[in-house]
């Protein structure tokens, strides 16, 4: 525990750039936390049997008894495309697919939001490091330029050896936010592309239904 908390005062002696990193940390955290819990918590839902349903009352045309299945779902992405599709179905087949469409796009925005600032997060945290260790150095080089010749190679490593520590914790908090945002995106296309599917599958539902009756 000494030694971590001796490591974490060498690390801040950095300055501005350690400051930086740390609040970088800080930020991927937060974000990071919001976002897993909203894509695999708020919006992960098992739609197979209310899909199911909504599809016998459409392929029926009983589209009020649809619409009333998916707001018994609310927030489930799926059933909020297939409603909004349900509720312009009166206006035509292009009014479907435009409400389709702009449905995906909103679901779509909610699972990216923030996702851009973890990606930022994780290129700018290694040049960080970077910054750190150049500023690190600097620092070492002025130290020893009077020191005494039996101190300078002393000094010199320490110094070294501090400065890295910049590029290190960088280069952790960038792989960390590289992960979070890979697998946040890759739950966003998921919900993403389910939404679209059951977009396009009430566009033949309808279609079904128009050529049985």
């Amino acid at each position: 525990m000494a030694k971590a908390g001796a490591w974490l005062k060498m690390f801040l002696e950095h300055g501005m750039a350690s400051w930086m990193i740390l609040t970088a940390a800080l930020v991927l955290v937060v974000i990071g936390l919001e976002r897993i819990y909203f894509l695999y918590f708020q919006k992960s839902y098992d739609s197979s049997a209310a899909l199911k349903a909504v599809k016998d009352l459409v392929l029926k045309r009983d589209y009020t008894k649809a619409i009333q299945i998916c707001n018994s779902n609310e927030g489930n992405p799926e059933l909020e495309c297939i409603k909004l599709g349900l509720l312009s179905l009166e206006n035509g087949r292009e009014a479907i697919k435009s409400s389709l469409g702009a449905a995906v796009m909103e679901i779509s925005h909610e699972c990216e939001k923030r996702l851009p600032i973890v990606s930022l997060i994780a290129s700018a945290s290694t040049l960080l490091g970077l910054f750190g260790t150049i500023l690190g150095l600097m620092q070492t080089f002025e130290a020893i330029a009077n020191a005494d010749s039996a101190e300078k190679g002393k000094m010199l490593g320490e110094g070294i050896a501090t400065a890295m520590n910049s590029t290190a914790v960088g280069l952790v908090v960038a792989i960390l936010a590289m992960i979070v945002h890979t697998v946040c995106v890759t739950k966003s296309d998921s919900i993403t592309g389910k939404s679209q599917t059951a977009g396009f599958n009430l566009v033949t539902w309808i279609e079904q239904s128009e050529r049985s009756s």
